[in-house]
């Protein structure tokens, strides 16, 4: 049988971006900034977070680029931006991982808000990150092992400066795109729901997060968000919140805000083209009231959720980044 040769990349850019992410681990002074929401299981509220949060954020007056490793390209939808000039399928992905280039957004999406899509090409990006893992996983040294783990912090770099906040919204089924993020980022927020399933993506998570840790060893896991559930059930929440709690042992807590569970408000969201905040405010849509008195509810649950989010990484950051 016929060997193949890989061709291989130059990830200079990439081994040199962890050897920076090493070097921020043992820095009190590092802003932390590029915020990653992730869970080994799809369907959680994970996309429907990472626009809600990057939304309210950017209408405070803090500068946001939302980047979605998602080949599903849900945040377009969830923005509707689809089928405009700012989505380009991941195409600035794979200019900036496979051909060197600077990451650049696609554009404006609201004030403040710039996007990074997501998108089908994101596969060819997946496919080079495996080739890189398979070409460099006999390296006796571990970084050079796992140098093709940095391509995404490499890629990142160029954004630190020009905003606020980077939030980095991660496919659940890429274990090669979900260490990029995780080697790559500052903080960590794992969105689930009460089924076991979300429970073992969470686990899948903090395994993933204990290799990226080796190399990015200021990664922090700012809590677990509840998606889903039915806010007047307060004993089955509680239940819930102890299962989660019992599961992270004490190195972060599960949000005190819930997401709940909306079918309706979150289908009219979509169709439109806005998170929760953004349509409740809107009387021009023709929806229901009905269901415009859920899509309000659920925009109170995101807008509560997200001052808790901001609270917490404000802590982080004011203690030098020292999690309880």
């Amino acid at each position: 049988m016929p060997s193949t040769t890989l061709e291989i990349a130059d990830i200079g850019a990439a081994w040199n971006a962890l050897q920076r992410r090493l070097a921020v681990g043992s820095s009190t002074a590092h802003r932390r900034k590029r915020l990653v929401i992730i869970n080994g299981k799809g369907g959680v509220g994970k996309s429907s977070l990472a626009a809600a949060l990057a939304v309210t954020c950017a209408a405070i007056g803090q500068r946001v680029v939302l980047v979605e490793l998602d080949p599903q390209g849900n945040n377009a939808e969830d923005l509707g931006f689809l089928g405009t000039e700012f989505f380009d399928n991941g195409q600035a992905q794979v200019d900036a991982i496979l051909n060197g280039k600077r990451l650049v957004p696609t554009g404006q999406v609201r004030e403040n808000l710039y996007v990074v899509p997501g998108g089908d090409l994101l596969e060819d990006v997946v496919e080079e990150l495996y080739i890189q893992k398979r070409a460099y996983r006999d390296n006796d040294d571990p970084l050079a092992r796992d140098a093709w783990m940095g391509m995404y912090a490499a890629a990142l770099e160029s954004l630190d400066d020009e905003f606020d906040l980077v939030i980095l919204d991660v496919a659940p089924g890429y274990e090669t795109l979900q260490l990029q993020a995780l080697a790559a980022g500052d903080m960590v927020i794992i969105p689930a729901k009460s089924d076991p399933s979300s429970r073992k993506g969470l686990r899948t998570v903090a395994r993933r997060m204990v290799r990226a840790k080796n190399h990015n060893p200021s990664i922090t896991l700012l809590g677990v968000a509840l998606f889903g559930v039915n806010s007047s059930a307060k004993r089955v929440l509680g239940n819930i919140r102890e299962f989660f709690e019992g599961d992270l042992r004490g190195i972060a807590e599960v949000f005190s805000t819930a997401i709940r569970h909306v079918e309706a408000a979150a289908v009219a969201c979509r169709t439109n083209g806005l998170v929760p905040q953004e349509l409740a405010a809107r009387t021009d849509r023709g929806v229901d009231p009905s269901v415009m008195h859920s899509v309000s509810n659920l925009a109170k649950d995101y807008r509560s959720l997200a001052m808790e989010v901001l609270s917490t990484i404000a802590k982080l950051n004011s203690s030098g980044g020292e999690q309880k």
